[in-house]
């Protein structure tokens, strides 16, 4: 009577529904772990028993090595060769595509006229004069700066800063997949104010 169970359950029929019940799709390899080890509770004492097996867990991949991001390239500052504005404005439409992540750059004066295109939709270039119109009446709100910036049109980002001289304000903008950073936009300043100087 002692090998008996004083429970009407029998831990064998238990054991057998357990393994059902939490071992989808594995119930063979579970249930016979689980028979034996109901097996191996109801041995006598006298008898060692052997502990049922255990599936291998393999050991975790170690972690991938933590790579730096490389440094980003140095943007050497705007040079001109010339006093010739065009021939400026050319270097600086140049230099813009070549060092800023965009598809085209334009250069406007406070009154809506581009001076300089490249690599923008008419529709883009329309855009510049009603643009400028409203950063002059944004400028104007204390507190708010207006002088770079940027804004969805579709699909594009047009991201501008603005130079201010003697002779006015130009903008200096650029059209991508995404806003130009911090860096970019004050090097963009800084081009556009080597460029208007001379103008």
């Amino acid at each position: 009577m002692a090998d008996r169970s004083v429970s009407w359950t029998d831990p064998e029929s238990v054991a057998k529904l357990l393994a059902r019940a939490t071992a989808p799709r594995r119930v063979a390899s579970t249930l016979s772990r689980v028979t034996a080890a109901a097996r191996a509770a109801r041995a006598p004492a006298a008898r060692p028993s052997t502990p049922p097996p255990r599936a291998s867990v393999p050991e975790p991949a170690p972690p991938p090595p933590i790579v730096a991001a490389p440094p980003p390239p140095v943007v050497p500052p705007l040079e001109h060769g010339s006093d010739n504005p065009s021939d400026r404005l050319d270097a600086l439409m140049a230099w813009t595509l070549d060092h800023q992540k965009c598809l085209g750059a334009f250069v406007a004066d406070d009154n809506g006229l581009t001076l300089a295109a490249h690599g923008i939709s008419e529709a883009h270039v329309a855009l510049v004069g009603p643009l400028l119109s409203a950063l002059m009446g944004v400028r104007s709100i204390p507190g708010v700066d207006a002088t770079a910036g940027a804004l969805w049109l579709g699909t594009n980002m047009m991201s501008w800063v603005e130079a201010r001289t003697e002779r006015g304000g130009f903008c200096l903008g650029t059209v991508g997949a995404e806003p130009l950073s911090t860096e970019a936009l004050n090097q963009l300043k800084e081009a556009l104010e080597v460029t208007v100087r001379g103008l």
